[in-house]
C-alpha cells in the first residue's frame, strides 16, 4: 500500500476519507483535518487563553501538541486524582509532554480537596466513574475561571462523543447528550467556556499522530474504568460502514440548550443545579463515610 500523496509506503489507509498516508505526510494531513474542523464548527477564538486538559493518553496529548502547532495559546492541566501508579505514570508522562510542547503544566491534586478517586472507589463502589467525572468538571472550570482561562479545552474524540450520545438517547437522558457539542458557550459569569477541539478526529487518527512524532503518552488504562461496551457498538458500525462516526458527528451539531435559572452553591458559590452542587455533595457524601 503507498502513500496517495508521494508514493512512499503507507503506515495507515484512512477509509472514511479514502485516502492512504506514509509517516511523513500524515502530521500534516491530521492537522489540517483539525484546523478544519475547529474553523468549521467555531470551537476556538485565536486570541483566546486556553487551558488544554489532559491525562497522559493519547488523545490529550495529541490534542494538546496539535493546539500547539496551529499557535494557540495554551497552558496545560493536569489534575491529580490519586489513583494509585496508574496517577504517578500519568503525571510522569504529562510532565514530558509539558518539556517536550514547552507549554506551561498546571497540576491540581484532588486530595487537597479531601479524598481521592481511590477513596471514593474504597467507599462508593459503583459510582466511582461519576464522582471522578464530577471532581474533574468541577476542578477544570473553577481552575479555568481562578486562572483567568477564558476555555478549557478537552481531548473528547468522536468515539466518545457518539458513543455518549447513543448511550444517553437509549437510556432517555437525552437532555445530557444535547451537551456534547463542539463547543458549550458559559450561561453564566462563574462558568468557563468547553471546547473539544478532537470533536470529529477518531482514536485510530489521534494515535497515529502521537506515534508518528513522537509524543509522550502512556497506554496504562484507569483500574476503574468501566468496559466500553457502547464504544464497541460504534466501532463496529465504523468498521461495517466507514465515515459512519463522522456523519453523525455533523448531523448533532446544533444550537446548545437555553438555561431559564441559574442557580450556585450555598457551600462553595460554584454553578449548581440546586442549593448544593455535585461536587460538595460528594464530598460530603464521602466525609460522611470516615
Amino acid at each position: 500500500m503507498k502513500c496517495k500523496r508521494c508514493g512512499k509506503k503507507a503506515i495507515a489507509n484512512l477509509r472514511a476519507y479514502g485516502i492512504a498516508l506514509c509517516e511523513e505526510c500524515y502530521p500534516e494531513f491530521y492537522i489540517r483535518l483539525v484546523k478544519r474542523s475547529i474553523k468549521r464548527h467555531g470551537i476556538l477564538k485565536e486570541s483566546e487563553r486556553i487551558l488544554a486538559a489532559v491525562s497522559g493518553g493519547k488523545d490529550s496529548s495529541a490534542m494538546a501538541a496539535v493546539l500547539k502547532e496551529l499557535g494557540y495559546d495554551i497552558e496545560l492541566l493536569y489534575i491529580d486524582l490519586g489513583i494509585g501508579e496508574y496517577s504517578k505514570e500519568s503525571e510522569r508522562v504529562v510532565k514530558d509532554l509539558s518539556k517536550n510542547l514547552d507549554v506551561k503544566l498546571n497540576i491540581v491534586r484532588l486530595k487537597d480537596y479531601g479524598f481521592t478517586v481511590d477513596e471514593v472507589a474504597r467507599g462508593m463502589r459503583r459510582k466511582t466513574c461519576s464522582a471522578c467525572g464530577t471532581a474533574k468538571r468541577y476542578i477544570m472550570n473553577r481552575f479555568g475561571r481562578e486562572s483567568g482561562f477564558e476555555v478549557v479545552a478537552t481531548g473528547h474524540t468522536a468515539e466518545d462523543i457518539v458513543s455518549f450520545y447513543i448511550k444517553n438517547v437509549a437510556g432517555g437522558a437525552k437532555v445530557w447528550a444535547e451537551k456534547l457539542m463542539p463547543r458549550n458557550e458559559p450561561f453564566d459569569e462563574k462558568i468557563v467556556a468547553r471546547a473539544k477541539p478532537l470533536f470529529e478526529m477518531s482514536e485510530k487518527e489521534n494515535m497515529l499522530y502521537v506515534l508518528v512524532e513522537n509524543i509522550p503518552y502512556t497506554l496504562m488504562e484507569c483500574p476503574h474504568a468501566p468496559k466500553p461496551e457502547w464504544k464497541e457498538i460504534v466501532y463496529e458500525i465504523e468498521r461495517r460502514k466507514p465515515g459512519f462516526v463522522k456523519n453523525f458527528l455533523r448531523g448533532l451539531v446544533r444550537p446548545a440548550e437555553e438555561f431559564d435559572e441559574t442557580r450556585y452553591c450555598k457551600i462553595c458559590g460554584e454553578v449548581a443545579s440546586g442549593e448544593i452542587c455535585a461536587f460538595c455533595k460528594l464530598r460530603m457524601r464521602f466525609e460522611g463515610l470516615r
